[in-house]
């Protein structure tokens, strides 16, 4: 019988990956990332809920528009899945770090699909609501440190 697996998406954090070497790391999310994991799975349920509030299905290009919001969120929630052998890291990765810079890198994945479904759903509302257009900066803004910060912990833990 043959096998199916399953390719993921690369996550591209800096030049430095584990293909060269036998590491296999199995991590079971903590509590704190399954708490990510569901703020992340209730913004995507709070925007559906107002696209479909809001708008229903009667306008084509904002279906559209919802479609690919939630085809993007759903893709970003599956990075935190992803195996260690598609993982660049930003740092030279040894037996003695591989665990803590993949977990981080897990945990900065995870914070990112956080932001990017916030900034989507503030997306949504700024079609009705003016206050949501500098949301929109805010996350990105957010999302950007976020990112800033794992390089900083990921150099600092090397």
């Amino acid at each position: 019988m043959k096998k199916i697996r399953i390719r993921f998406f690369n996550i591209n954090l800096g030049p430095y990956s584990v293909q060269d070497q036998d590491i296999n790391i199995k991590y079971h999310p903590s509590l704190i990332d399954r708490v990510f994991e569901a703020v992340s799975a209730l913004m995507v349920i709070a925007g559906c809920i107002y696209f479909v509030a809001n708008s229903g299905f009667e306008n084509k290009d904002t279906l559209a528009g919802f479609l690919i919001n939630l085809l993007v969120c759903l893709l970003v929630f599956t990075c935190p899945y992803t195996p260690v052998e598609y993982i660049r890291f930003s740092v030279r990765i040894s037996r003695q770090n591989i665990v803590k810079q993949y977990v981080m890198a897990l945990r900065l994945m995870r914070i990112v699909n956080i932001l990017i479904c916030l900034m989507l759903v503030f997306n949504a509302l700024s079609i009705n609501y003016p206050w949501a257009n500098p949301a929109i900066g805010i996350s990105v803004t957010a999302m950007l440190l976020s990112i800033m910060v794992y390089y900083i912990f990921a150099i600092r833990n090397k």
